[in-house]
């Protein structure tokens, strides 16, 4: 076992003066000069790959997280306080440039900037999507990844916690297929245990328009309505993030892990090393070797490195990695000459192909006179939600503020062929309608695929175009779950991390193209339209609804008879002005074959590159219909393997495996950790 000179209680401080912050380790707060893997952000992915790779106490691993360690305060732990705002150190305060396709207006788009990511501040829904989903996946290219491969990762990855008694299960039609879920696993997932009874009348009023009543939407069919299982403990009803599931004090504490927060990487550190015994690879010539980083501590301004003598391994996120890709001179070439950076690998997929849930919210005003909802928890009724939490872990504070969602087919929004027709006439478009001028012709063939899959997948039944999230108070907000936009991530200076965190935002040009492929609006519209029919239901109209935003900007009211009603140009401004991020980034650094615009291979490896992975949502090919958490514990955990494999391999130079902790995954080993396929070549970038 290699011997650290320290250990860890949560983590270091960067080179420098510590921050009070921290906890800090024992003995030196420095960090060490070499580690075997070096893993840039310590947000969901990071600190699973993190935790994986650690269990072999003869490899070392560094964790560099740009945020600090969140307090843990009742705003991030209690289920029932989410969507009450969150600290604003904990976001990398980001904005788009303006969406040309909704009203010319910029949005905010705030990612993870903490140890632990987005888990700390997101929703808490765990949901996988549909087994068609991922089997795109493999379609795009990706063998290994379809349904099937990563349903055992779903399974590792969490514990289920049934513990609701059986009339509640049969009133609120929950039923998981067991044999799709985890009993091991680290992340805790379970059902809240108090219920507003909106959600019933909810899930009767979908059955009412024709909606199946899902029990498992993670067994692999989510079209229906259902009560969404969340990561939160089965035994306190806290919130479950990446640091309690993967962090904990058992993994802290292995001295070969050394997690280091307020730690800004500026740039990758790259040499011509990379190929194996020195043979040219015919696309990029040398593959680049990935030696270091560069970083920039939060209590120092001077630049230091760390060398990495295995590999480097990007989980800034999809925004941020392939910012910091191209901070680091790979990207498309002429963005890099453009803004004067030496290009050392050619890739014109990094930062393209950036996909999004965009979400609008109903608000529809249940006025039912004694109806109990989180508008009630005030002054002493507060009080007593909070002492019931605190002392038995159950009441109101237990349930997060979204447990019961819809995910409607096409053919559920529309009920004549107004869908299929929809479709047809996206087929018949040409793709150069769909994104910008300039567009690689890589990444437009990748894109073309895409949007052929899309396009069979969304005329199915069991495949969901739509989300709609239901809270107590009568707000239904809904979100285009396979949109056919595509964005773009940019870095607008040479190196926009060079001051920290501080102006990473204005360095960063963000441009979702939210619909850009005016069918997302389309699509979205259709989903405000099946609101209003939900509030007509026999079940939803004994809540009174009173409908406000977004018809009151101004428009009619869908409720009153008003003229107008139905009409989808009011609805088109209420969305062109109504438009945010699910925050649900992906697909900028995507997994697939370079000629379609890929970045990755399915080792998730770099192309270009011998030892330079992302493991993050960005390598997410086609988007889920589905909240991202439950996919990125699963692709972590994949990644994980996919690294010890190809590190043993390595290791012993033969493809055999004589390490004991070396694990096997289902695909296909590889000789050696590249990011090109020897078997083809593809076209001239």
């Amino acid at each position: 076992m290699l011997a650290f000179a320290f250990r860890m209680l949560l983590s270091l401080a960067c080179i420098g003066a510590p921050s009070e912050a921290l906890l800090l380790s024992r003995g030196t707060s420095n960090i060490s000069t070499s580690y075997d893997y070096i893993i840039v952000g310590g947000g969901l992915t990071g600190l699973v790959v993190a935790n994986r790779l650690s269990e072999d106490p003869d490899v070392t691993v560094l964790v560099l997280e740009a945020g600090e360690p969140a307090s843990q305060t009742e705003a991030v732990t209690v289920p029932g306080l989410i969507g009450h705002g969150w600290d604003p150190s904990y976001i990398w305060n980001l904005t788009t440039t303006p969406q040309e396709s909704l009203d010319n207006q910029t949005r905010p788009y705030p990612v993870g900037h903490v140890l632990g990511g987005a888990t700390i501040i997101n929703g808490l829904v765990m949901t996988r999507g549909a087994k068609a989903d991922y089997d795109a996946w493999e379609r795009l290219g990706n063998e290994g990844w379809a349904w099937r491969d990563m349903l055992p990762y779903f399974i590792k990855s969490e514990t289920l916690t049934l513990d609701l008694d059986n009339a509640t299960l049969q009133d609120y039609h929950i039923s998981p297929d067991l044999t799709t879920h985890g009993t091991k696993g680290p992340v805790e997932v379970t059902y809240p245990r108090f219920m507003y009874n909106q959600s019933l009348n909810f899930l009767q009023g979908a059955a009412e328009l024709g909606l199946p009543l899902v029990g498992d939407l993670n067994s692999g069919v989510s079209a229906g309505a259902m009560i969404v299982p969340a990561s939160i403990s089965a035994q306190n009803r806290s919130r479950v993030d990446s640091r309690t599931a993967y962090l904990g004090e058992e993994v802290i504490d292995r001295p070969n892990l050394h997690v280091a927060t307020g730690c800004v990487v500026t740039k990758i550190l790259l040499d011509d090393k990379g190929s194996a015994e020195g043979i040219a690879v015919p696309e990029f010539g040398h593959l680049k070797r990935a030696w270091g980083v560069e970083f920039i501590a939060s209590s120092s301004p001077i630049l230091q490195t760390v060398n990495a003598s295995k590999e480097v391994l990007l989980a800034a996120g999809a925004v941020l990695s392939p910012a910091l890709l191209q901070a680091s001179g790979i990207g498309p070439a002429a963005l890099l000459q453009d803004l004067g950076i030496p290009v050392q690998v050619n890739l014109p997929g990094v930062g393209q192909n950036l996909q999004d849930h965009g979400m609008v919210s109903g608000k529809y005003n249940y006025t039912q006179p004694g109806l109990f909802s989180t508008k009630n928890l005030t002054g002493d009724t507060l009080r007593q939600v909070q002492d019931e939490y605190f002392l038995n872990h159950t009441g109101p504070w237990t349930a997060p503020m979204i447990s019961t969602v819809a995910f409607p087919s096409l053919q559920a929004l529309f009920s004549n062929d107004t869908g299929s027709v929809m479709l047809e006439g996206i087929r018949n478009s040409l793709v150069e309608s769909y994104l910008p001028p300039d567009t690689h012709p890589f990444v437009k063939k990748g894109y073309s695929q895409q949007r052929d899959i899309l396009l069979e997948m969304l005329r199915r039944e069991d495949v969901a175009a739509l989300e709609i999230m239901a809270d107590s108070i009568g707000t239904l907000t809904v979100s285009t779950h396979h949109p056919f936009s595509r964005g773009s991530v940019q870095i607008t200076t040479a190196n926009p991390f060079i001051n920290g965190s501080s102006l990473v935002g204005s360095n960063i040009q963000v441009n979702p193209r939210y619909c850009s492929a005016q069918v997302d609006c389309d699509i979205m519209i259709a989903g405000l339209e099946f609101n209003s029919k939900l509030m007509n239901t026999s079940a939803l109209r004994e809540l009174m609804p009173n409908p406000q935003d977004p018809w009151t900007i101004p428009l009619p009211s869908p409720l009153d008879g008003s003229p107008g009603l139905g009409s989808e140009s009011l609805l088109q401004r209420a969305v062109s002005t109504s438009l945010r991020t699910e925050f649900h980034p992906c697909g900028t650094t995507s997994m697939m074959p370079l000629e379609l615009g890929g970045v990755v291979n399915p080792r998730l490896v770099v192309y270009g590159t011998s030892n330079l992975r992302v493991v993050d949502a960005g390598v997410i090919p086609l988007i889920p219909a589905a909240h991202l958490q439950a996919g990125l514990y699963a692709l972590a955990e994949r990644a994980a393997d996919l690294i010890k494999e190809d590190g043993c391999i390595i290791k012993t130079g033969t493809g055999s495996r004589n390490n004991s902790n070396c694990s096997p995954v289902t695909s296909a080993p590889a000789t050696v950790a590249t990011g090109s396929s020897p078997r083809r070549r593809p076209p001239n970038i």
